[in-house]
């Protein structure tokens, strides 16, 4: 079997979170550092279904890596998917900001040739590429989101 390509790779990813997530995605371990993201199924369901509706209500106990595998499908969205503009809403603006800084790990520990649009913004609240994609964080407000 042959290596695929660089541009086969891409595509690849781009057609699969699952795949992206799993192939190139690392994440934080609190006692092991950096790691490669291995999800779940039930995560894979929900990323499948975060894919494929637009509106998604998830009923979870703490302590099931919803907010890591989320903030892996923001990376895959905002990589793959041009113009998009994704909000990290919630009560304190710490935990909005969590996802903010899982989405800018992610993204710097890609391959660089995986990495298909430049960061040009990059702070405590927000992460934009050049392809016009950003997530920004905000806490509970009157006119949050």
């Amino acid at each position: 079997m042959r290596k695929a390509s660089v541009k086969e790779e891409i595509v690849r990813c781009a057609q699969d979170p699952v795949y992206f997530i799993n192939k190139y995605v690392k994440i934080r371990h609190p006692k092991r550092g950096l790691i490669p993201f291995k999800t779940f199924p039930y995560q894979d369901e929900t990323l499948e279904c975060f894919r494929k509706k637009r509106f998604n209500v998830i009923l979870k106990p703490r302590q099931m890596g919803f907010t890591e595998v989320t903030s892996a499908f923001v990376t895959w969205l905002m990589l793959f998917h041009p113009n998009q503009s994704i909000l990290a809403l919630a009560t304190k603006a710490e935990t909005a900001k969590q996802v903010v800084r899982r989405v800018k790990a992610a993204l710097k520990n890609l391959p660089k040739w995986l990495l298909i649009a430049d960061i040009t913004t990059d702070n405590k609240t927000s992460i934009e590429l050049a392809n016009g994609s950003f997530v920004k964080s905000i806490s509970k407000s009157a006119d949050a989101g």
